[in-house]
Formats: C-alpha cells, sequence, structure tokens
C-alpha cells in the first residue's frame, strides 16, 4: 500500500509527506477515525514511505493522484512493504485461540500469513467482524493480550535489520486488556531509537488515558461523497448508481464494499425492517413471537449486519421526517416507507431507537439467545412507536 491507494484523504496524507520530509517523525502515533476511514491502510502507506529509499516527487512526468510525493515501489525496502513482509514492520492486531491450530496462549504471530491475507486483499481496509471470522474463532472475542505485549518488547530488544525506522503497528489499540498496559506503557513513553509506534484505533474513548496521553493524534475523517463516488466509478459502476452507494456509505469503505458486493441483501434487510415495524406498530404479539424465532436463523455476522442497517434505515426516516431527504439515497419503495414512518422517528426518541439497536448489536456480539433479545427488543419498540402516536 502506497499513499496513492488510499482512497480521498489527500490533505491529511499531505501533511503527513511535509512532516517525514521535515523530520518530524513522533516516536508514536495514533491514527483514530470511525471505521471504514482507512486509517490502518494509511498507517502501514505511512510506515512504508518513512522508510522508501528513493521517494518520488510529483512533476510533469510522474503523476502522484495529487499527491506531492509518494513512496517509490521499487526499492528494496517498498518491495518488502507491499508483500507485508519486512523485518522491520512488525502486527499487533486483536486475537484469540481458534480451539484447532492455536488451542491456547494466541499470539498476532499465530496469524500472520491470515492478516497478511487479510490486508493484501482487501487493502487494508477492513471490520473487527471481517477478521474475527478469518480467524476462525467462533465465539471468542479478540483481545491484545500479555503475550502480544511481551513479543513487542522481545522484538525490540533486537537490532534493527535494515529499515531507518523500525515501525510497530497495533491495530485497535482498545482491545489491549487493562492489565497488560503497564508493559507498554515505558516502551511507548521511552521507546529504543528509530522506532515508532502506530497505533490504530476506531474508539478511542476506550482507549487506556496512560496509553493515550503517549501519544501524538492523527485524526483521520470519514472519506468524503466525492471520493466514494470515485471508488465506485473505479470499480465499473454507472455514474447515477455511485452516486447513490456513495451516499448510503456514509464515507466507510467496509460499509461500501458491502453494497458493491451484495446490493440484493440490503434490499432483504430493508423488507424485514419495514415487515417488523408494522408488525411492532400494530403491536401484533404472535406475529412479533414468529419474527424473533425466525431471527435466528441470521446468526453471526448476517445478524449484525441486519441490526447496523437498521440504524441507517432509523437515520432515513429521520432525515426525511425533517425535510432533508436529499441526504438519503434509496428506491422508491425504500424513500416511500421512509416519508410514513418517519412519523414515528423525531428529536425526541431518535436517541431511543439508537440505544435499542446498539444494546442489541452488542448483546447479538456476546452470543444472547437471538429469539429472546428480539422478543424484548420488539416490546421496547413498540412502546417508542406508541409514545409517538400520543
Amino acid at each position: 500500500m502506497r499513499f496513492r491507494d488510499i482512497t480521498g484523504q489527500r490533505d491529511l496524507i499531505g501533511k503527513l509527506i511535509s512532516a517525514v520530509d521535515n523530520g518530524r517523525v513522533p516516536h508514536a502515533q495514533l491514527f483514530w477515525g470511525a471505521e471504514g476511514s482507512g486509517q490502518l491502510a494509511l498507517a502501514v502507506a505511512y510506515a512504508r514511505y518513512i522508510n522508501c529509499r528513493n521517494k518520488v516527487r510529483a512533476s510533469r512526468d510522474e503523476d502522484l493522484g495529487g499527491l506531492p510525493a509518494d513512496s517509490c515501489g521499487e526499492c528494496p525496502s517498498c518491495i518488502k512493504f507491499s508483500q507485508l513482509a519486512h523485518p522491520d514492520l512488525h502486527f499487533v492486531y486483536p486475537n484469540n485461540a481458534d480451539g484447532n491450530r492455536v488451542k491456547k496462549d494466541s499470539r498476532s504471530l499465530d496469524y500472520i500469513g491470515s492478516w497478511r491475507d487479510m490486508m493484501l486483499e482487501n487493502k487494508g481496509v477492513f471490520s473487527l467482524d471481517e477478521w474475527t471470522a478469518a480467524m476462525d474463532i467462533g465465539t471468542r472475542q479478540p483481545i491484545i493480550n500479555v503475550r502480544d505485549c511481551r513479543q513487542i518488547l522481545q522484538t525490540l530488544s533486537l537490532k534493527p535489520a535494515e529499515a531507518a525506522f523500525r515501525v510497530v503497528v497495533v491495530w485497535l489499540i482498545e482491545r489491549l486488556e487493562e492489565v497488560t498496559a503497564p508493559i507498554l506503557l515505558k516502551t511507548l513513553e521511552e521507546p529504543e531509537p528509530q522506532t515508532v509506534f502506530l497505533l490504530v484505533s476506531e474508539n478511542p474513548d476506550r482507549i487506556l488515558p496512560t496509553i493515550l496521553s503517549r501519544t501524538q493524534m492523527v485524526k483521520v475523517p470519514r472519506i468524503g461523497n466525492a471520493d466514494m463516488e470515485a471508488f465506485f466509478r473505479a470499480q465499473g459502476v454507472e455514474m447515477e448508481t455511485a452516486r447513490e452507494l456513495a451516499v448510503r456509505s456514509r464515507g466507510n469503505l467496509v460499509e461500501a464494499r458491502s453494497l458493491l458486493g451484495d446490493d440484493q441483501a440490503r434490499k432483504n434487510f430493508h423488507e424485514s425492517f419495514a415487515d417488523w415495524m408494522r408488525l411492532c406498530f400494530k403491536v401484533d404479539m404472535p406475529a412479533l413471537l414468529a419474527f424473533s424465532e425466525r431471527m435466528k436463523e441470521w446468526k453471526g455476522e448476517p445478524l449484525k449486519m441486519f441490526l447496523r442497517h437498521c440504524l441507517e434505515e432509523v437515520r432515513a426516516c429521520l432525515l426525511t421526517g425533517n425535510h432533508c431527504g436529499r441526504w438519503t439515497a434509496g428506491s422508491e419503495n425504500e424513500k416511500t416507507f421512509w416519508r410514513n414512518f418517519s412519523r414515528f422517528v423525531n428529536a425526541s426518541n431518535v436517541e431511543q431507537y439508537y440505544e435499542l439497536f446498539n444494546g442489541a448489536i452488542y448483546q447479538a456480539s456476546r452470543n444472547a439467545d437471538i429469539p429472546a433479545l428480539f422478543t424484548d427488543l420488539s416490546i421496547r419498540l413498540c412502546r417508542v412507536m406508541a409514545a409517538a402516536k400520543k
């Protein structure tokens, strides 16, 4: 991954390039932003640029996609970075035992082959759920454990192999176990010479303050609609469809890839959500119980995708009801439903909807009983709608 391969973020990339060119490379940086903003890919491209031996500059003969400079892609360092196999590039990421190949005491290194495949296939942009599925750890929660922290210390005790800067990339640092944090603190505060820590986060509020205080924060914004539209166009999507999908994705490349790969699933999600809300409106408990029972067929990732889609539907209804429908994109059937249902979604209850659906996502990720989860959620939704009718 090079800077030119990253979707959007041109202003931020320009600042990173300027900092490196002026010799300002902080020893610990936190690249943080919402899921799908490309912060992991950006951190790896940044590490590659730092260590590139023959950086290229924009000129009449060299088109860098609007960037002032980039890594060359041809020097020994770049070639190894392109395969994520540079001896001075180290990754730490959430993991757990899979009960098969890794029976217990897992480390990031146990999954390095799967990690490289995931990174290269998705160009450094994927969700924690996708990574969890790739590890095939079942219901176990992925964490950054004490063994990973000790591995970092062991790695840094050795001399760099060949790079100007040895780089440690820690993905989703908020997944660090609290009891293991002291192992990293001194290293982050006083790292070995020519060592750079690039921490990546989607939820900086969940990072331990002692870790947060030792980093320089780099805010990675959501990707703009124009850049998202260009992403879809590059995949061969027609202009009108690309514009619609760009709005739907809301600057999230993970969501964009999902929309690109399976638009039919989204239509199915909408129909299920609409039917569910109609049943809640009628307070049809027998039908709601049957619906809740059927939802156990959508276990795992599909279920969480559906619940996240429910949040998108609530957002569309709120915007439509406030005469901001231009910020939504969907079929005529979807827009008709949003107009009709928008009278039950307003400023006074939208937080309730978000709390209910986000809570359900959390419970689903904790392996809750699905019929019971949806029965309880349906009853609560009935109450929210009943209050809106008054």
